[in-house]
Formats: C-alpha cells, sequence, structure tokens
C-alpha cells in the first residue's frame, strides 16, 4: 500500500475526516485532539521506516515473480601445466549459458505469496499507526485534565485569599487570631498545589510533544477539551465491525492467504520437476579442429528423495496454523471491544452522577457558607469544610472527564474507526 494511501486510511479511521498535517504553529495556540494526532502520524519516523519497509517488500515480491539470472560459464580442460598459457592445446574450451527453471507454476504463486507479505505488512503499519494515534489522545487527555486541575486550583487560592482577607478584617471586630491561620494555611495549601500543577502540566505537555516527534519543550498551546460524550451502541454490532475492520484482522487475513499460496508452490514444487537448462558453445583448438555447440538438460526429480513430500506438509501445517491465528486475532478483538464498553459505560455513568448532583450541590453549599461567613453571620470552620469538599468533587469531575475520555479512546482503538458519540448532558438532572 503506498504511503498516501495508507496515511489517508489511518487518518480515516482515528482522527475523522481525513486532512492535512497542520503546520507547526497550529499547536502553539489553541488546538484540539485531531490536530495532535495529524502532527503525530505525519511526523512519526517509525511510520515512514515502516513505509519504506512496505515498498521494499512489493519489490522483492516483484522479484520472487522473476526466475533466477542466467549464468555464464567458461570451462578449459586439460591445458599443459608446463605451458598453462597454451589454451589452444587444450582439447575442450566452453563457453556456455545455462538458466535454472523452476518448477510449473511455482514463481507465479510465491510472488503472490510474497503480496500477501507485502499487504501484512501495510496492515502492521496501520497497526502501529493506531497505536501511536491512541498514545496521542491518550496524551492529550492528560494534558487537558493537567491543565483543568489547575485552573480549580488557582480557583481555589483565589477563593483561599477572599477567605484569608475577610478573616483579617472580621480580626479587628472580634474575629480569632485562629481563624487568620487557618486562612494562611489554605492559602499556602493552595499555592503548593498550583505549584504541583505546573509541573505536572510541564511532564504532560513534554510528553505530548514527544509523541508527536517535537522538542520536548516546544510551545504548545492551551488544549480544546472534547465536549463530554459516550456511546449508545450493541456490543454485538461492534465486535463484528471490529472483527471487520481492525488492521489486526488484515494482517492475519494476510498471512493466511500467504501461507495458502505458498502450499500451493510447495506442492507444485514437490510434484514437478525444475529443471537447469544450458547451451555451449566450443571453439576449435588444436586438439579439436571444429566448432561446435552442446546442449544440457538437468532435471531435479522431487518424488524420489521425498524432501519435497515433507517440504509440503511443512508448509501444510504452517498454513493452518496462520488460519487459526486469524480465529485467535478474532476472540482477542472481541474481548478487547467487550470490556472496553464496560468500562465506557461506568464512566459515564459516574462523570453524570458527579456533574448532575455533586457538583451543583458542592458549589451551592460553598456559596452558601462564603455569603453567610461574607455578612458575618456563617462559620469560618463549615466554610473551609464546604471549600474542601468543592474543590475534592471539582478534582473528582476532572478525574471521571478523563477517565471517560480515555475510555473512549480505547474503545475506538478497539473496534478500529471512531465509534458514534451520544453528547452527555452537562448540567443537573430535571427533576
Amino acid at each position: 500500500m503506498p504511503l498516501a494511501r495508507s496515511l489517508c486510511l489511518v487518518l480515516a479511521l482515528l482522527a475523522g475526516p481525513v486532512r492535512a498535517a497542520p503546520a507547526e504553529s497550529a499547536l502553539s495556540g489553541p488546538f484540539d485532539i485531531d490536530t495532535a494526532v495529524a502532527v503525530a502520524l505525519e511526523r512519526s519516523p517509525g511510520l515512514q521506516a515502516a513505509a519504506h519497509r512496505i515498498r521494499a517488500a512489493e519489490h522483492l515480491a516483484e522479484a520472487e515473480r522473476r526466475p533466477e539470472a542466467t549464468r555464464l560459464t567458461f570451462d578449459i580442460w586439460q591445458v599443459p601445466l608446463n605451458r598453462p598459457w597454451a589454451w589452444n592445446e587444450s582439447p575442450m574450451v566452453m563457453l556456455g549459458l545455462r538458466q535454472p527453471v523452476p518448477a510449473a507454476g511455482s514463481l507465479k504463486l510465491r510472488s503472490a505469496a510474497r503480496r500477501k507479505d507485502a499487504a501484512a505488512d501495510a496492515a502492521n503499519r496501520d497497526v502501529v499507526a493506531q497505536d501511536l494515534a491512541t498514545a496521542v489522545r491518550h496524551a492529550f487527555i492528560d494534558y487537558a485534565a493537567a491543565v483543568a486541575r489547575h485552573a480549580v486550583h488557582l480557583e481555589h487560592q483565589r477563593v483561599s485569599e477572599h477567605v484569608l482577607g475577610l478573616a483579617r478584617a472580621r480580626q479587628v471586630v472580634g474575629g480569632t487570631l485562629l481563624e487568620i491561620a487557618r486562612a494562611e494555611t489554605e492559602v499556602a495549601r493552595a499555592r503548593a498545589d498550583v505549584a504541583t500543577d505546573a509541573t505536572a502540566t510541564t511532564a504532560a505537555r513534554t510528553r505530548l510533544n514527544t509523541l508527536m516527534a517535537r522538542e520536548a519543550d516546544a510551545p504548545l498551546g492551551a488544549p480544546r477539551e472534547p465536549a463530554p460524550a459516550t456511546v449508545g451502541v450493541d456490543a454485538r454490532g461492534l465486535i463484528a465491525d471490529a472483527q471487520r475492520e481492525r488492521p489486526e484482522t488484515r494482517a492475519a487475513d494476510a498471512r493466511r492467504e500467504a501461507a495458502a499460496l505458498d502450499l500451493r508452490a510447495t506442492r507444485r514444487e514437490a510434484n514437478l520437476p525444475s529443471a537447469m537448462l544450458g547451451v555451449a558453445y566450443f571453439p576449435a583448438t588444436r586438439p579439436m579442429p571444429m566448432h561446435g555447440y552442446g546442449l544440457m538438460v538437468d532435471l531435479q526429480l522431487p518424488w524420489l528423495t521425498g524432501q519435497g513430500r515433507k517440504r509440503r506438509d511443512a508448509q501444510a501445517e504452517l498454513s493452518a496454523a496462520a488460519a487459526r491465528d486469524v480465529a485467535q486475532v478474532k476472540l482477542g478483538i472481541a474481548g478487547e471491544v467487550s470490556g472496553a464498553l464496560a468500562t465506557v459505560q461506568s464512566a459515564s455513568e459516574r462523570y453524570q452522577a458527579l456533574v448532575r448532583e455533586a457538583g451543583p450541590a458542592s458549589a451551592r453549599a460553598r456559596e452558601v457558607a462564603l455569603t453567610g461567613y461574607e455578612s458575618g453571620r456563617g462559620d469560618f470552620t463549615a466554610l473551609l469544610a464546604a471549600e474542601a469538599v468543592h474543590v475534592e468533587v471539582a478534582m473528582d469531575v476532572i478525574a471521571a472527564k478523563s477517565d471517560l475520555d480515555h475510555a473512549l479512546i480505547d474503545l475506538d482503538r478497539a473496534v478500529g474507526s471512531p465509534v458514534a458519540r451520544r453528547p452527555l448532558a452537562p448540567g443537573p438532572a430535571d427533576r
């Protein structure tokens, strides 16, 4: 499969509509997950090396179709040892051409088998491309989650500093130094969380840049996080699609077909003779004063020794094994799809529960506690508890969204193509 066609196929499977890889500058501003995948696939040296190997396999398949090279031979016999330059005294000087002739039809079958091997190599390249795209998508989600956590901790730092200001103001009219000390502690903890987030974001950015074959510290803009979504599909249909679309299946099928073609060629070689045909010219010499020619037919009879039959039997076993490999690949795909679908369903339920119930409830509790403390009627301890719960729930929401996105990516990889999404309602459930 040519490189351009293979790249288009991978992009179609993993990144939605096919599009050219964006320029480097597209990554310095806000970018989406498909942009990261396109850059990684375009720049990957591993995929470029695989493309060269596929073309090499196609050239070898073409070479296999052609007979072995013709051999030019030169013989001179019985030149006198005391006059080694006296070629004209030799009783025989021969200039010949020899051509190996394989069993009828075997070259065509071997060439077809090697083309199937090249097709398997192309499918394996698509496996590598899908694995790379999946790794990039996971890294993008981790990067987006790190950015989101950083935003939550920045907001927590802002609220903590606001509460510290309120505690200091209240100390003048009856507040306690304990409240100020606890507020200062929360501010310090919030600042530490912000610093930790900055390190985690840098690590996530480095990993994503590396997967896209960029410098580790190359500028990377803000990630456009995918909208919350789930799937509403039947497992049986997904498994059938995966077993048909996955490049692993195509590779196993191609190897099975190659083994079957090799078996047909081996049967021909075990039952039909191969030959060496030759023609020779004998120039005149002193002992042989006439010009002459000669013909040579050298037949190999494979059925006499049994070696051809044993090679045929061995290839029959390899062909049977290749057929069983296809069945094993399909079984593995079925298990991957079932597990990935169950993970998506579980992750979407957890995310919805947090977003629809826990998130709004914690936000209301923090708002009530903060408003009460600002008005002088609220309890400081209750405010700290409400703020801590709100931050914890916000982190849980980010983790649940990240887990859901990771699960969807794994499901797409298990199926071998993007699975239709169903948007999730972001707001509270209707009562």
